[in-house]
């Protein structure tokens, strides 16, 4: 049976365990929290009161002594000024009658003043007292006084007593060594007394720091299951969850605005992609019906003339090439998306802006200027830049005719900024809103595009780390500029530049 008892006993321990922890795994984190933060404060506490106790007992002991040192100085001083008549032994046994009573003991262990050399040290002492002279410790100091005052502890008569041993000497002479004691009993009061007070004061820290962890948790945790409730909102596709977070600026806090703007961020980005979709559908469906319009007729149909056939094959070949670039900008605009569109390197900006303006000529007769271009070097990615300039330049060159100007200035100062600037038909405030966008283009233009290129602009000044800037009216003229940060120039220098053309 003993053996059948401890092949069970592991099974049980680990059934029990197993059981132990299933509980523990259902309680909510709340409860969990509040039985760690209960058990951990316990346990300092329970330190905190040991050490009181100690602290407290060593006060009351030295006090005890204190007292006890005490009784030999009081007896000395009440010997030194009792009648002279009186002995020492007859004054010894009042004085110890006296004194000795209730909690104090007292004792004169030695000779007393009239005895010869030869006697026989004697233990005075009153019948409250007379127990501890029966005591072996006692009993030692008549044979080998004490030199010095010292302490003992005796435990007689089922109870432990402090006692003071103090060696006494009056006139010069040696009278032996004085016994004060007390029992360390009446110390248990006072210690029981300072020790509940110090343990009600424990209990009650521990309860107001339980209250005060259950009501902080609440808060926190009540944030964290809303920012849960909103992610569980957001996986099933509602993203016009919020929290709405009203409290303090702290970790919590920072935890539910970064939620609400990651879930702003997502609706605006899956609302832009459905956007993006829904413009994409309605651009690419007008070339592709034209062409199979376009296609269909010339299927139908018997006999076509060559000119016929060519008509067909040119307007379809319009359509796709049209669709193949508007295909392309959009991979554009997917890809100034992604974290590595840019393929940065050190650009000398003269150089960049003198070819580019060079391309610029050629794209149409306009009266063209270019202004002084700092000498600097600056960190971009430059057939990109290169591009969102030109397409600046396409945009003035549609808005313009054979008579009017466009320029292409730079500046360098808190910002690098590259303008193109012309006199042409200008922009309403109406179309300047929008007109970034991806496919609007300005209701007063007469231009066909796809309505794709101010959006590269944007995409590529706004991964340079930089924006587009607008100044246009209808019948002024139109002032595009891309604006760079300052930190993007890796050389500055004293604005020299080009010569102006």
């Amino acid at each position: 049976m003993p053996a059948a008892v401890r092949r069970r006993y592991p099974r049980d321990v680990t059934r029990l365990a197993g059981g132990v922890a299933r509980q523990w795994g259902r309680l909510g984190i709340t409860v969990r929290l509040m039985l760690l933060h209960a058990a951990l404060l316990s346990v300092v506490i329970g330190v905190i009161v040991l050490q009181s106790d100690r602290v407290i007992s060593q006060h009351l002991e030295a006090g005890l002594n204190k007292n006890l040192a005490d009784d030999a100085s009081e007896y000395v001083s009440a010997a030194a000024t009792r009648p002279a008549a009186e002995s020492i032994d007859s004054f010894t046994r009042a004085y110890l009658a006296v004194h000795g009573q209730g909690q104090k003991y007292l004792l004169l262990v030695g000779l007393p003043p009239a005895a010869g050399a030869a006697a026989t040290p004697q233990i005075l002492a009153n019948a409250h007292s007379a127990f501890l002279g029966r005591t072996p410790q006692v009993r030692a100091l008549a044979d080998r006084p004490v030199r010095t005052a010292e302490f003992l502890t005796v435990s007689t008569a089922g109870s432990t007593f402090r006692l003071s041993v103090t060696p006494v000497t009056l006139e010069g002479t040696e009278l032996g060594t004085l016994v004060s004691a007390t029992n360390l009993a009446t110390l248990n009061p006072d210690r029981n007394d300072q020790l509940t007070v110090a343990i009600l004061e424990a209990l009650a820290a521990l309860a107001a720091a339980e209250i005060a962890a259950y009501f902080l948790l609440r808060r926190v945790l009540r944030t964290v299951n809303k920012v849960s409730a909103a992610a569980e909102h957001a996986r099933t596709g509602d993203l016009a969850q919020r929290l709405d977070y009203r409290g303090p600026l702290d970790e919590v806090g920072r935890l539910a605005h970064t939620m609400d703007a990651m879930l702003g961020q997502l609706d605006a980005s899956f609302s832009a992609q459905r956007r993006l979709l829904a413009d994409v559908s309605h651009q690419l469906r007008t070339p592709i019906t034209i062409a199979r319009g376009h296609l269909e007729v010339l299927a139908r149909c018997d006999e076509t003339s060559p000119a016929d056939q060519h008509e067909t094959f040119t307007v379809v070949l319009d359509e796709l090439t049209h669709l193949s670039l508007m295909v392309e900008r959009l991979l554009f605009l997917g890809q100034a998306l992604e974290p590595d569109f840019l393929m940065e390197q050190s650009v000398d900006l003269p150089a960049l802006v003198d070819e580019l303006f060079d391309a610029a000529r050629v794209m149409a007769n306009r009266e063209w200027t270019l202004g002084p271009v700092p000498r600097v070097e600056v960190r971009a990615d430059p057939a990109k830049l290169r591009g969102a300039i030109l397409n600046l330049v396409d945009n003035a060159v549609r808005a313009t005719g054979e008579a009017d100007r466009i320029s292409v200035d730079v500046r360098l100062g808190q910002e690098l900024v590259i303008e193109v600037a012309d006199n042409g038909t200008g922009i309403t405030a109406e179309d300047q809103q929008v007109i970034f966008d991806r496919f609007r283009r300005s209701a007063s233009s007469s231009y066909t595009g796809s309505g794709l290129g101010l959006a590269i602009v944007k995409a590529v000044a706004e991964a340079h780390g930089g924006r587009v800037e607008l100044d246009s009216a209808p019948g002024r003229g139109s002032r595009f500029r891309i604006v760079l940060p300052a930190s993007r120039v890796l050389h500055p220098s004293i604005p020299m530049s080009v010569s102006p053309r």
